[in-house]
């Protein structure tokens, strides 16, 4: 009974979320999400025919939900890509990767349920229980892999964004990564447990059920804050970056489009547009640079961000990105939250914190929230704003 409530539940939540993702909007973002959560609900579909030996529901959901690693592979890849990249990108390299889902779908999915429904193709049906612990294992290490390169490109943004902004709040992806790492943890755990059966007598109760609920929660969670993620708006330039590092041969960020673009850059080479600006240009941008952030105090504002401070230096984003590389051997993240640090510690120096709390002294310094401003404090000075006061208070 509580197997059989756990299944119908995941599937009405499931249901309720293509529901509202569908009344919501019809962007790629969504659009991912949609098949992701429909091939989800046949999924489920599948162990709830199981349980209850019905051959016309698991014909039905073997036909649309069967392969699922080889769908959920390139679309938790893509989703992630879709977040920052605009859609004309997205598509046909999704399509691409979608092939392998493809040919089991009409290889597998078709055959399959036709002999699970009727009495045609039994012989397949035979053949496939005979291969299915090897085709599962076969499955886990494809979706392992679209893992691997979905944990890669997210390094790669954390990277970027520290060059665009000083702090993320709306635009943390950081949920997405521990979302990837649970899936990992639940392919590593099917795995496991396909490979004890090989070998040893078969447990008496069907082991997928656990690896259907913890897909369960994955997708609810997955769910839920895909819902509420707002796409991540990046300088050209960024995504440009994104795209000549992207280069594999499981996934192809560029096309033919960037071809004038290759032709200016050597390959895995930093542009370098500051190289043909004379020293003394290079001096009187940091001048400016330098008053804006001493004197302005632009950083006190707390959604900054690399293309706003461009332009009131008058140069534009990747020449300040590169300045800020190159020359001043730092990045936009950090360049930012040093000043706001420096700025909190000559408040408590001041002795703000007699009048002011910790977070009303850090927020007029440009720090959005709590959590944000005592990693960074922390990060910057090896201890926490608590600690660092009571040290000072102690000194004295």
């Amino acid at each position: 009974m509580f197997i059989d409530f756990g299944l119908i539940a995941g599937m009405f939540f499931i249901f309720l979320l293509i529901f509202f993702l569908i009344r919501s909007g019809r962007d790629i973002t969504r659009l991912l999400l949609i098949v992701l959560f429909s091939n989800a609900f046949f999924f489920l579909l599948y162990y709830y025919g199981y349980l209850h030996r019905s051959h016309i529901i698991g014909a039905i959901a073997v036909f649309f939900g069967h392969g699922v690693g080889y769908l959920l592979g390139p679309v938790i890849l893509f989703l992630l890509k879709s977040l920052v990249l605009p859609q004309k990108k997205i598509i046909r390299p999704l399509l691409k990767n979608l092939i392998p889902f493809f040919i089991v779908f009409l290889c597998l999915n078709i055959p399959l349920s036709i002999a699970m429904a009727t009495d045609y193709l039994t012989f397949f049906h035979k053949f496939y229980n005979a291969i299915e612990p090897y085709f599962n294992l076969l499955e886990n290490t494809f979706l392992g892999v679209y893992i691997i390169l979905t944990l890669n490109f997210f390094a790669k943004l954390e990277i970027l964004f520290e060059e665009n902004y000083s702090i993320l709040k709306k635009d943390d992806l950081s949920w997405y990564k521990q979302l990837t790492l649970g899936l990992f943890a639940i392919i590593l755990i099917d795995s496991c447990c396909t490979i004890y059966e090989m070998f040893f007598p078969q447990i008496p109760w069907n082991i997928g059920t656990i690896i259907a609920f913890l897909f369960v929660g994955f997708y609810l969670y997955l769910g839920y804050q895909g819902m509420f993620q707002s796409r991540i708006l990046m300088p050209d330039f960024l995504l440009q970056k994104i795209e000549n590092s992207g280069n594999t041969n499981v996934i192809n960020l560029s096309n033919n489009e960037d071809a004038e673009l290759s032709e200016n850059l050597e390959k895995n080479s930093p542009i370098r547009q500051l190289d043909a600006f004379s020293s003394e240009k290079i001096e009187i941008i940091k001048e400016k640079l330098n008053k804006l952030l001493e004197i302005d105090k632009i950083f006190l504002d707390d959604e900054l961000n690399l293309t706003d401070l461009s332009d009131k230096i008058g140069i534009s984003n990747k020449k300040l990105s590169e300045l800020l590389n190159q020359h001043l051997n730092t990045n936009f993240y950090n360049l930012i939250n040093d000043y706001r640090i420096k700025e909190v510690l000559e408040k408590f120096e001041k002795g703000d914190t007699t009048k002011f709390t910790i977070m009303s002294i850090a927020n007029d310094c440009g720090f959005q929230s709590k959590a944000s401003f005592y990693r960074i404090f922390k990060q910057k000075t090896g201890i926490s704003p608590s600690e660092y006061i009571k040290n000072k208070k102690e000194a004295l």
